[in-house]
């Protein structure tokens, strides 16, 4: 679980002397989503955030920066006021002249509206017409990451054009058809996971995870990186509020994921790291108002150009319709790429407010509080409909299921019902509003000014112009859209007169705080910051994510692209920090030849970890398998190797069995579908394979109770029948699809080492799962949502330390010397329920919400009750077990 510390309350910053492997400076959208994916491997994770879990004015005064130039018209600010200040909660346009940060656990997106899409393929290019432009990667390297940061935004398919019309199933507007110079270009809203009816706020979210080995540090300000001899050492710290709490937390890598004005602070407040362009190449997104569409015709502009439903895989995702410059157009005109989107002004009557005088008695005029109640009862029942969708005792599952379904009936009422507030959807206006890309020039920078804030650390100093040619490319923009909607039938928009002037000096044009650029990519230290795998150039263990890497920025809103680049950059260090650790091991202690060797598939997981300690007691020498989570225990030999990768050489599974006398394979995909084949069955009977030519005697595979689906009996034994894959499996089995192929590729790989019972002893463990008392004393702290469900799934429990045991036992066994195949459930039919430990504890259970679902499920699927038992009614018989001379453990 994350362990969180207020360094301004709770911590002497003398008792940090052990290094982290990592320190993650910032917890917005790129930092926690690199914690994501490097947590629960065995990697100890510092993440340090400035605030704390809610904002407050004095973190907001750490924000505070100087600025010049345009960024000191008044008007412009007024414009920047107007577009921040109602989506933010401590923001002021006195404090940030320019950009938006938050200062909380969640950064940004604590005040963000969830709009994201991917870049085009043309925003990768190197454009002639645009001063320097161009990555050193390209769209095909980032598109894998793209879809891992679509899962982590809870995002649907990245479609875009005619495309999307096809996947949605939805005919194309004619409108949109016949536009000329643009194409339809589609955001996505990332949604919560848990607040149904809001954008997902990455803290709150973040915060009912569980990520092992990770620290978040709150309250705690970075003042400047240590680096010594070219290399990071740590940060020195100062708490936020007082300044009090001073130090230095070491690891020998960080990773700077401030945004773009802190991390290009960081490294020009650290000597060592402000070398090159640091806080040079500065863009945001350019935006103004390019006109509006007259009352007459609003509606159908807000049909045309608003908010779409697609379906995939059971689920509905939002997308808002806008208008991009084709990329043929960008290069015929020498423009930049820009996009149009619809911006729109709801009626603010209040009708709940109303509702709650009239039911007070204290209306000063009920007759109008009454005609504003009864003219808007979808605006009541949708606040009524929005608690409902939040009110935790309702499975979440069910409200999801719910916020689809009205997603999928009425994107649009979703949309303005959020924009409004929950206090109305009528239209008062609509218009469309340009964003756009904003050529990076090295003039555009982020310097150290000589004011200080409140802990002594400089602030920033905003330069930040815009070109007279991106002013009249907007003025072309907009007439070119105007004409465009003209002749493609979607009438009624009045362009704005300060688009008159074609070289658009009177624009008010202001930043969409999409702040990016300062510490660009490239592979030339002259002209970038970080290298094309996000290191920065020439001080080791140091890298930079967020987007202040990009080298442009395109049109589209970042954060998906950050996400994307951050998960990448996980990728490479954890690659790098396993290496490391597995070069600073020592080698296995148990070296003696004379012992028998025990090769451990998926030896890093939780039965592997168990399986290791009853081993090596019992007097084995251990080779131990991995592929993600860093292995620790210095008594192993350690193997990586990666069991789901379709083009692992024979060799590979030779090397790892050879001189094996066991090989227990526990390695499995467990949940990615699209690993399950590969990994459960193709790379099983190669592993299997391997084991005959290098003439292994025992084989342990680790199967699992799921291949018994929803059984018929309350007591299953080694006999009864498993899912047929003859038949379909969700009349079979009550579970969550990829369960059922997880249950399924189990099957298949039982049913392949079937094959090997002449050449090796092969015994099947078909496990229950796997879990101590400790898990299960931790359920009595667990929330109501999370015990409505548990305290019902997955109630058969076995010890882990107790299933290596049986393992152990059994491969010792003497028949395990003879040739052929056994299946055995190892499972423990005396072991505690949820429901016997809650009463144990005096503590009532309540009602098995899921239970009713699975009776209702299995209705449906075999039109009538089904006599097959789901999860949590039926127990695994270990009789068979038990006859070998096996005894549990008691329990501690």
């Amino acid at each position: 679980m994350s362990h969180f510390i207020n360094i301004e309350t709770e911590l002497d910053l003398s008792s940090v002397n052990d290094p982290f492997d990592l320190i993650i400076v910032g917890g917005g959208a790129a930092g926690l989503t690199m914690t994501r994916e490097l947590s629960g491997q065995n990697l100890r994770i510092a993440v340090l955030e400035s605030g704390e879990f809610e904002e407050t004015e004095k973190h907001e005064a750490l924000n505070a920066v100087e600025t010049s130039g345009i960024l000191d018209n008044p008007d412009i600010q007024a414009a920047r006021k107007q577009q921040n200040e109602p989506q933010l909660n401590v923001w002021t346009v006195q404090t940030q002249k320019f950009g938006v940060r938050c200062r909380v656990l969640g950064g940004s997106t604590a005040g963000w509206a969830g709009k994201v899409a991917p870049f085009d393929p043309i925003d990768f290019e190197q454009r002639p017409w645009i001063a320097n432009s161009g990555w050193p990667i390209d769209g095909t390297d980032l598109a894998p990451y793209l879809d891992r940061a679509a899962r982590h935004l809870d995002l649907g398919p990245m479609v875009q054009g005619s495309g999307f019309w096809r996947m949605a199933a939805l005919t194309e507007p004619s409108e949109i058809a016949a536009l000329h110079d643009f194409d339809a270009f589609f955001w996505q809203f990332a949604r919560s996971r848990h607040s149904l009816t809001d954008v997902m706020r990455f803290g709150p979210d973040f915060r009912r995870e569980h990520h092992a080995n990770v620290t978040v540090f709150l309250n705690t300000t970075v003042a400047s990186i240590v680096i010594t001899d070219g290399a990071v050492e740590g940060v020195k710290i100062v708490s936020s509020l007082s300044g009090r709490a001073v130090g230095t937390i070491r690891a020998r890598r960080v990773v700077l994921a401030a945004g773009a004005i802190e991390n290009a602070r960081l490294l020009l407040l650290s000597p060592g790291a402000d070398h090159g362009p640091v806080g040079r190449y500065l863009t945001d997104h350019p935006s103004v108002s390019l006109g509006a569409f007259d009352s007459a015709h609003m509606d159908r502009a807000a049909q045309v150009l608003g908010f779409y439903p697609l379906r995939e895989h059971y689920r509905s995702f939002m997308y808002s319709c806008g208008l991009a410059l084709k990329p043929d157009r960008q290069r015929e005109y020498h423009m930049p790429n820009m996009a149009a989107f619809m911006a729109v002004g709801i009626a603010h009557d209040d009708p709940l407010r109303a509702l709650m005088r009239l039911a007070k008695r204290t209306s000063a005029a009920p007759l109008k509080d009454v005609a504003t109640v009864v003219s808007n009862v979808g605006v009541i029942s949708s606040a009524m409909g929005k608690k409902f969708l939040n009110y935790e005792r309702i499975p979440e599952r069910l409200r999801r299921l719910l916020a689809d379904i009205v997603v999928f009936l009425n994107a649009n009422m979703v949309a303005r019902e959020f924009i409004g507030g929950g206090r109305g959807r009528q239209l008062a206006s609509v218009g469309l509003s340009v964003i756009a890309e904003q050529p990076p020039e090295a003039s555009n920078r982020i310097t150290l000014s000589e004011q200080t804030d409140h802990l002594g650390l400089r602030r920033a100093h905003v330069e930040w112009e815009l070109p007279d040619s991106l002013r009249r490319n907007i003025v072309i923009f907009g007439r070119k859209i105007a004409a465009d909607l003209e002749q493609a039938g979607i009438k009624g928009f009045h362009i704005d007169p300060a688009l008159s002037d074609p070289d658009g000096r009177s624009l008010l044009i202001h930043d969409m705080a999409h702040t990016a650029g300062t510490t660009r990519m490239g592979l030339d230290p002259e002209t970038s910051v970080v290298d094309a795998e996000l290191a920065v150039h020439n001080v080791r263990g140091l890298s930079v994510a967020g987007a202040s890497v990009f080298p442009t920025s395109g049109h589209a809103n970042p954060t998906l692209v950050i996400a994307a680049l951050a998960i990448r950059l996980a990728d490479r260090l954890k690659r790098e920090i396993f290496e490391e650790k597995i070069g600073s091991l020592a080698q296995p202690v148990d070296t003696d030849s004379s012992r028998p060797l025990a090769v451990i598939t998926g030896a890093t997981g939780n039965l592997g970890r168990n399986l290791i300690d009853v081993l090596i007691k019992a007097g084995w020498r251990i080779r131990g398998q991995f592929r993600n989570t860093v292995p620790q225990h210095d008594r192993v030999e350690w193997v990586r190797c990666d069991f789901a990768d379709p083009d692992l050489p024979d060799a590979a599974f030779d090397a790892l069995v050879q001189g094996a006398d066991a090989v227990i394979n526990l390695a499995a995909a467990t949940n990615d579908v699209s690993e399950m084949m590969v990994a459960n069955v193709t790379n099983l009977d190669r592993l299997a394979q391997a084991c005959v030519r290098q003439g292994v005697r025992y084989f342990g595979q680790a199967s699992s109770m799921v291949v018994y689906g929803s059984p018929l009996t309350k007591v299953v034994s080694e006999d009864a029948p498993l899912i047929d894959l003859d038949q379909p499996l969700h009349t079979q089995y009550f579970a969550e699809p990829y369960m059922r192929e997880y249950a399924k590729s189990k099957i298949e790989g039982e049913a392949v080492l079937a094959k090997y019972r002449s050449d090796l002893h092969v015994d099947i463990y078909r496990i229950a799962v796997a879990a101590g008392d400790k898990f299960l004393e931790e359920s009595l702290n667990w929330s109501r949502g999370r015990k409505a469900i548990a305290l019902y799934r997955n109630s058969h429990f076995i010890a882990p330390h107790d299933v290596a045991r049986a393992i152990v036992h059994l491969m010792s066994s003497p028949a395990s010397s003879s040739k052929g195949i056994e299946v055995y459930n190892i499972a423990n039919s005396d072991s505690p329920t949820f429901t016997q430990v809650y009463r144990d504890a005096g503590r009532k259970t309540g009602p098995y919400i899921p239970f009713l679902f699975d009776l209702l499920k299995g209705f449906k699927t075999n039109k009538g009750f089904s006599r097959r038992l789901p999860m949590g009614a039926f127990r695994l018989d270990d009789s068979k077990l038990q006859g070998t001379g096996f005894r549990h453990a008691p329990r501690s």
